[in-house]
């Protein structure tokens, strides 16, 4: 209650105020006699000090104005001053004190008992007070009847607006959704904002907004609160005000809806974990534990609705680096959105998708594939993606397995982004973890060599094989004159001991210069991941 309130009530009806306006808006919580002038220790904000002039005669100048900077700090409501039969007039260098440190001062004359000051002051504060307590139950009583009805976000913001009469907004910003009650304005901005204090009825952090409407040019106000939940990671509820004053029953009122909200969402969150953990271990007994037996294995896609088409195609990526990790979800998002018939299948290290589609619609393309994640690879050079090739049915548990055969060669020796078991060609015989080493053996040791000992030679040679064994390209793309070229080349025929014109030779080098090279691309990504 406002400090111009109590002086309305009551015998302090009867009191002066000596200090004109100062402080008439000040909020009064509670009330103390004083007996000590040490008020650090047991005074607080918002209260309302009475005393006697006695309490502070005896006090040096600097000790009262040690006084009046302690009330000033604490944030005192005012002081009631008592005068008695000996002290009827109290100093004006008092009264400037009271000016000076912004503290309202109240004379009060001597009939007046602090018994009857202080019940003229706590009467309207317990009145208020039990007001809020009966808000607070009766909104409690309101919101339990909606849980227990499993009611939805929808309807629970409908009660609230009816109970607190103004309109109410819930967005859910990451998912793009907004609940709104009561006429809301659209084409408002925020003009400022003011973090509230808190009170004892607020659980919450709670921002007074300034909103600035261009359709009528006229200021607005809301309330804003962020609600920590596991269902929505940014989530706001504003209450639109008609003026920029809040009641302590419309918090609590607020408060209410808060909590209400909150347990809304944890269920949703359960259910939604639920449903992922069912989704996600059907995904697990199609692609990763397949059953033998055809009949099991319909009734498993039927579960999931991947049974009416004709064709299955995967596509996995790895999740081993905390980047991808942080945007898996995201990822996964943008790839289901390729078929309409998906599923999920998430592991420790890698997720999955598994589509459902008519072979006359045709595979899924890398070139596909390269357009809906080109944003995600360029803030994400580590991501990878395996895409299978189209089998039917009865080859499902293929699917899964070919993808990770695909990573775990790329790994060794990177290929691309996207990867394909026809990128892969011949080496698709060697994606077997064991079988990487028979892969080292296709390569010749003198080329193995010139590797190692003149990157510069094996680069040239390696350009040369990119642009079909053309001098001229090859000198163009490498800023080159075609001489250098040339004598570049020769120098690797001889270290090497080939013939150019030599078909076989050729081929057997050029396997073999490819692999260097993607073995050296999956070291320098291991490094950086590393």
């Amino acid at each position: 209650m406002k400090l111009k309130e109590l002086l309305s009530l009551g015998e302090l009806k009867k009191g002066k105020i000596l200090t004109r306006d100062i402080g008439l808006n000040n909020e009064v919580d509670t009330a103390m006699v004083l007996e000590a002038i040490d008020i650090e220790t047991w005074s607080k904000k918002n209260q309302l000090i009475l005393t006697s002039f006695y309490a502070l005669n005896d006090l040096s100048k600097e000790e009262l104005e040690g006084f009046f900077i302690k009330m000033y700090r604490i944030g005192i409501s005012g002081l009631v001053l008592k005068t008695d039969r000996f002290i009827k007039i109290i100093p004006d260098w008092f009264i400037e004190l009271c000016f000076k440190y912004e503290i309202p001062l109240i004379k009060i004359s001597q009939e007046i008992s602090y018994e009857k000051i202080l019940l003229t002051i706590y009467e309207p504060l317990l009145n208020a007070q039990s007001h809020i307590l009966r808000t607070y139950y009766e909104v409690r009583q309101r919101f339990n009847r909606l849980e227990k009805q499993y009611s939805s976000l929808e309807t629970i913001m409908q009660e609230f607006s009816q109970i607190i009469k103004l309109p109410v907004s819930l967005k859910m910003i990451d998912k793009e959704i907004e609940i709104t009650e009561g006429n809301i304005p659209n084409d408002a901005i925020v003009f400022s904002r003011e973090v509230l204090n808190q009170t004892d009825f607020m659980k919450n952090d709670y921002s007074l907004l300034t909103l600035y409407s261009h359709k009528d040019s006229k200021k607005q106000f809301a309330l804003e609160v962020s609600i920590f939940n596991n269902y929505s990671s940014h989530c706001l509820l504003l209450v639109y005000l008609n003026n920029a004053t809040i009641k302590e029953t419309d918090l609590v009122i607020i408060e209410n809806a808060i909590d209400a909200l909150q347990e809304k969402f944890n269920t949703e969150s359960l259910l939604r974990k639920e449903r992922y953990n069912r989704l996600n271990n059907l995904a697990d007994a199609i692609l990763q534990n397949t059953p033998k037996n055809p009949e099991e294995l319909t009734s498993l896609l039927q579960e999931v609705h991947m049974q009416s088409k004709d064709s299955y195609q995967t596509i996995v990526f790895f999740t081993k680096d905390m980047q991808t990790q942080l945007m898996k979800n995201r990822i996964l998002a943008i790839l289901r959105t390729l078929k309409k018939e998906a599923i999920f299948f998430d592991q420790h290290h890698y997720s999955a998708i598994l589509y459902n589609f008519d072979q006359k619609d045709g595979p899924i393309t890398k070139d596909q594939i390269y357009r809906l994640v080109e944003e995600i690879l360029q803030e994400n050079d580590q991501v990878t993606f395996a895409i299978s090739s189209l089998k039917p049915r009865q080859a499902i548990k293929e699917l899964l397995f070919e993808c990770l055969d695909i990573l775990n060669f790329n790994e060794q020796f990177y290929s691309g982004p996207v990867v394909t078991s026809e990128d892969i060609g011949i080496f698709k015989h060697f994606t077997k973890e064991e079988q990487f080493a028979a892969v080292e053996e296709i390569i010749p040791k003198k080329l193995e060599q010139l590797a190692q000992t003149d990157y510069e030679l094996f680069e040239t040679f390696y350009c040369f094989l990119q642009h079909n064994r053309n001098y001229k390209q090859t000198a163009e793309a490498m800023f080159l004159h075609a001489k250098t070229i040339r004598y570049r080349l020769h120098k690797v025929e001889e270290l090497l001991s080939i013939d150019f014109t030599n078909s076989l030779q050729m081929v057997n080098h050029e396997i073999g210069s490819y692999i260097i090279k993607m073995r050296s691309h999956a070291h320098e990504r291991n490094k950086t991941t590393g």
